[in-house]
């Protein structure tokens, strides 16, 4: 679990975090992008409680490269 489980992005914190992400966000879009950001934040939580129980990894990358023919 995360220790900022809970806390709502405030729109004061977006430009913070668009230059993190080098991102070009013109400050008017703070308020719209606020309420945005914190809902899919929220839905990314949801996975936190999914019980995965003994599920193992799964590994199923295979690295060899073949010819198509």
């Amino acid at each position: 679990m995360s220790d900022v489980e809970g806390k709502s992005i405030s729109s004061a914190e977006i430009p913070i975090l668009a230059r993190a992400a080098r991102l070009n966000l013109k400050s008017e879009r703070s308020e719209v992008v606020a309420p945005a950001l914190d809902g899919m934040l929220q839905l990314i939580d949801l996975l936190d409680e999914v019980d995965i129980g003994e599920t193992p990894p799964t590994n199923s990358f295979n690295a060899q490269w073949r010819d198509p023919a």
